[in-house]
């Protein structure tokens, strides 16, 4: 067996992406551990940074500025990600439950979720907690845009700490009168944990900027109109902050581990769970035992390093390091103006220069997760180890397909083609076969991962298998999965065998289809197929079936092949990489009911030659031309802004070649064609349709889901074919 550094042992699954874990990602990415794969399961795909939230309310900062984008800095760690909620953790079977997704192993554990405040009242329209602050840089837009009406409101903000008052101060300072402001304090006084003179400062700037405060105000109740004490008293409202101390999430108690009297995860001096000693924490969800501090993001900065190297120590069989928590944090308090306040213990300055400082501080923080130099062999797949350096930046997906060319040669030597019983043959999606009794639809797929994610790569590896039976207009049935599986220690192997099979079944159970069996084999890349099999109808749809008078309809958006090369390079956006996997695992089987309603002739299924190399194959055998609209062709978020930085997908030069068989508008760039020739996993099924109907037909799509689908050509009858840029 080889023991090779390519030879994973061990799994390290990071749970959250706060402070801690990002840092303990960015150290793993610098320095890699040989045979440890590391994992990190998000809520989402982006990680927030608290100290720079009260720059955020007041508008100084952009959501871009405050965010350290997972998907970048986990290819930089080859590290998988996986988007997702935990809901629980079984330490007795080493094992994470997610809402969505089935479990995940782990041989070492580190937790870095936050708290969260106001838990009782979260659910509530008009209640916005400011942590988790991914939740809250959402809905913080509603916010901004009663700000922005003019319209007066009521604004409670719940809680008397620091976060409360800058909030309250970066709300006033942004929107001016807009809102009647009150802050609500359970405390005797305004920041209780301060000295003197901060709790002077801050009441102080609260007055004079027509700021209420309610001590001895501890919130019992919320409505659409008020907010109510325990003492009975109430005050009008129309939104409500919450900004008052965390609460710990309640799967940790659950979950079995050792939590104090408020169910935070009680950790020692390593930061490793007193009850569990292959979990490890950080940040506000844990109690410091021995060294019990306030909740602060300053801690969980901290705290990375060391969960970074212990990690690595207890995987080792080596010693931990102890964690000192400082008794007394610097604390800056932003006030309007661009002042500060800065103070630790009795100790106490205000100045613009502090506020420039703490501006300085937190960009260089920032850019650590931001300026990340691009690897030389990028996490391309979920499970899959280090490669050589030639294949190291090769797509995956239907990216990594042959090109067209290659393909139509190789075919015309086949005869393939010429058994009797095939009614179509190697020229279509799928081949219809007449067995004599009874006639079937048959085909298969099988390419390398392109997402980090094993479960979500089998279920687009699933849609997508389904594609090629649902462009014939036939009814899959059955599938056969052709599964590779790296050489790991085999827990680590039975895991992602099962992940990426559970992600297959979650489509195939939707769309009706059984997976009956397959082929399993273990090499040296990981790769999924799958061959699909079901029944024709009685008017399949023939590519040759094309005709004069008919719109062409595009049901997905394109770009994934641009997106997902952008992943390697660490370009492509994580928000755009979520919509992007949505989007491929969107299944067509709902659009192949539409299309046989609305009477379309041929259909296709848009994949590894792209829109241009599928439009050629319908127009090689049909009699009619088609022109396409290449300003109609919606693309997924953040494609062009990563072909603007030079980047496609490995298989684009081969597809570029299908552009010699159309007539080229002269306004139409390399840039603005790169989408038409951007392979695509998973992609849309592009549809011929009587042009009288096309309107009510595209608006049956987006009814059914299909938000992107657009009218993208029109047949012609003319012996050529042409790209324009709009649609005559």
């Amino acid at each position: 067996m080889d023991q090779s550094s390519s030879y994973y042992k061990h799994d390290l699954l990071l749970v959250g992406a706060g402070h801690s874990n990002v840092q303990v990602l960015r150290k793993f990415g610098m320095s890699p551990q040989p045979n440890v794969r590391v994992t990190v399961v998000a809520r989402e795909a982006h990680s927030p940074y608290s100290g720079m939230l009260p720059g955020f309310v007041y508008g100084m900062y952009s959501w871009e500025d405050i965010h350290i984008d997972l998907a970048k800095l986990c290819t930089f760690a080859n590290a998988r990600l996986i988007v997702d909620e935990v809901v629980q953790i079984s330490p007795s079977d080493n094992s994470v439950r997610l809402r969505e997704r089935p479990n995940l192993r782990y041989d070492c554990l580190v937790i870095n979720t936050g708290g969260e405040p106001g838990i009782k009242f979260r659910g509530l329209s008009n209640v916005t907690a400011v942590k988790p602050i991914g939740r809250f840089t959402t809905e913080w837009d509603v916010i901004v845009a009663q700000g922005e009406s003019g319209v007066h409101s009521k604004l409670v903000v719940v809680g008397g700490g620091p976060g409360s008052v800058e909030v309250a101060l970066a709300v006033r300072e942004r929107f001016g009168s807009v809102f009647d402001i009150t802050i609500v304090s359970a405390d005797p006084e305004l920041m209780i944990q301060h000295n003197r003179r901060v709790r002077k400062t801050a009441v102080a700037t609260l007055t004079r900027n027509a700021i209420k405060f309610l001590v001895d105000f501890r919130v019992s109740s919320v409505t659409d109109k008020e907010v109510g004490a325990e003492h009975g008293a109430t005050i009008p409202c129309d939104h409500v902050l919450w900004v008052t101390g965390v609460e710990a999430p309640a799967w940790i108690r659950d979950s079995g581990f050792d939590v104090d009297a408020g169910g935070f995860l009680k950790v020692d001096k390593n930061l490793r769970s007193t009850s569990h000693s292959n979990v490890f924490a950080g940040g506000d969800m844990v109690c410091l035992v021995g060294q019990e501090r306030p909740k602060s993001g300053v801690f969980a900065v901290r705290e990375g390093p060391i969960l970074a190297r212990n990690a690595r120590a207890f995987l080792k069989g080596k010693s931990l390091r102890s964690y000192n928590a400082q008794r007394q944090a610097l604390a800056i308090l932003r006030l309007p103006g661009n002042d500060a306040l800065a103070s630790k213990g009795p100790w106490c300055m205000r100045s613009k220069i502090i506020s420039r400082w703490k501006h300085r501080i937190d960009v260089k923080f920032m850019r650590r997760f931001k300026k990340l130099p691009v690897r030389s062999f990028p996490a391309l797949s979920s499970f899959v180890p280090k490669r050589s350096d030639v294949d190291a930046m090769r797509c995956g997906g239907c990216a990594s397909k042959l090109g067209a060319r290659l393909l139509d040669r190789v075919l015309s030597r086949l005869k393939a083609n010429d058994a009797h019983s095939a009614i179509n043959g190697l020229n279509d999606d799928a081949a219809i076969i007449d067995l004599g009794s009874n006639t079937i639809a048959t085909s298969c797929d099988h390419f390398k991962p392109m997402i980090t994610d094993p479960f979500r790569f089998g279920r687009v590896a699933a849609a997508h298998a389904l594609n090629d039976l649902y462009a014939m207009g036939s009814v899959p049935k059955i599938a056969l999965a052709l599964v590779t599986v790296p050489l790991m220690a085999e827990p680590l192997m039975e895991d992602d065998f099962y992940q990426v099979l559970a992600g297959a079944v979650s489509v195939f159970s939707t769309d009706d289809v059984i997976l009956v069996g397959g082929h399993s084999a273990e090499g040296s890349e990981a790769s999924l197929g799958f061959a699909v099999t079901g029944t024709p109808t009685d008017l399949p749809w023939f590519r040759s079936s094309m005709l004069q008078g008919q719109d062409l309809i595009l049901t997905k958006p394109l770009g994934t092949g641009i997106l997902l090369a952008g992943l390697m390079y660490m370009k492509t956006r994580a928000t755009d990489l979520v919509k992007c996997v949505e989007s491929m695992e969107l299944s067509n089987k709902l659009a192949t009911s539409i299309f046989r309603k609305f009477d379309a002739s041929a259909v296709t299924d848009i994949s590894g030659f792209g829109l241009v190399g599928h439009s050629v194959e319908l127009v090689k055998q049909s009699s009619v031309g088609i022109e396409l609209f290449a300003n109609s062709v919606n693309v997924l978020p953040g494609t062009r802004d990563v072909l603007n930085q030079g980047i496609t997908s490995t298989l684009h030069d081969a597809n570029v070649q299908a552009l010699e068989v159309f007539e080229i508008s002269s306004d139409l760039t390399e840039q603005s064609l790169a989408p038409l020739v951007d392979p695509q996993t998973s992609g849309g099924l592009l549809a011929a349709v009587p042009s009288a109907v096309s309107n009510e037909c595209l608006g049956a799509l987006v009814d059914a889901g299909y938000q992107h689908a657009a009218v993208v050509g029109r047949t012609v009858d003319e012996n050529s074919s042409r790209i324009l840029n709009g649609n005559g």
